[in-house]
């Protein structure tokens, strides 16, 4: 499986769209269900300078997504993440491939020294993922988001290393 990870472009709007509103990746987005893809579409055009996202492709197809968000002022040795991959491709390598591009450039290009991240009580997939990466578990958020007529809480995690994020892989 080739999978090519690359900086995210304005053209991939549709294709994010697609994924978030899958019924396997919505229920853990903050997205709802009536997204539409030319709010996608400004989302990715008003990224900001300190915003930094890229997609994952299999044979020309976008099947994940990532992003991080630098933080400003006394918080900009830290990133904010966010994921999403086509429920198609869970369990195939391809979050792994889309963290190790992201904490990369976290680490060797905006040597950021924290990088944090929330995901639901009911994605427990995802967070083993998270953990295998070297993120631990700092906090729980109780009801932090709805979702199919329910409130689910989800748990904070953060990666901290002053030497670099990678080392810990």
């Amino acid at each position: 499986m080739d999978i090519t990870i690359r900086a995210v472009q304005i053209k991939d709007a549709s294709s994010i769209h697609c994924i978030c509103i899958q019924d396997g990746v919505l229920p853990y987005m903050v997205f709802l269900p009536s997204m539409r893809v030319d709010a996608m579409e400004k989302r990715l055009q008003n990224l900001g300078p300190n915003q930094y996202e890229f997609v994952a492709e299999l044979n020309g197809l976008v099947v994940g997504f990532i992003g991080l968000s630098q933080g400003q002022g006394r918080r900009s040795h830290t990133g904010d993440l966010f994921i999403g991959v086509d429920s198609e491709h869970h369990k195939k390598g391809i979050g792994k491939s889309l963290l190790t591009k992201m904490l990369d450039l976290a680490d060797n290009w905006l040597l950021l020294e924290r990088v944090e991240l929330g995901v639901l009580v009911t994605n427990p997939g995802a967070q083993a993922l998270y953990e295998k990466f070297g993120f631990i578990i700092e906090g729980k958020k109780k009801g932090s988001l709805k979702a199919n007529g329910t409130f689910i809480d989800e748990i904070m995690m953060g990666l901290l290393h002053p030497k670099g994020l990678l080392t810990r892989i």
